[in-house]
């Protein structure tokens, strides 16, 4: 078990994984692209947090597949926006997200 400051300090590289990697949201405005930037966000440190009983290489492998999943499922999200139309744009991104999370559940179950 790794200790609480190496935990967060994971969860910071993976934040600044996902911030770092440049824009997947071209297709949303700057509020539906905050929206996706916190779940994104909030998803990557969920994989960082879960590394507690990996060691550095393990737990940094982990963390990377997460931020490629997570990277793919916000392409996703803008791929659906740019064919779908203006009419409550919003809320169509915030049920994008709740889908989104349950799939990251699903998908990390299954493949990690």
């Amino acid at each position: 078990m790794v200790l609480q400051a190496e935990l967060e300090a994971r969860k910071q590289r993976a934040v600044q994984m996902i911030l770092e990697s440049g824009i997947v949201t071209p297709a949303l405005d700057h509020d539906e692209a905050g929206l996706l930037l916190d779940w994104a966000l909030a998803a990557v440190a969920e994989y960082a947090l879960s590394t507690g009983d990996m060691g550095d290489k393990e737990a940094n492998s982990h963390i990377r597949r997460g931020v490629k999943k997570v990277r793919r499922l916000m392409e996703m999200v803008n791929d659906v926006m740019v064919q779908w139309d203006d009419a409550n744009r919003e809320k169509m991104v915030r049920k994008l997200l709740q889908l989104l999370s349950a799939a990251k559940e699903g998908v990390s179950q299954a493949h990690d």
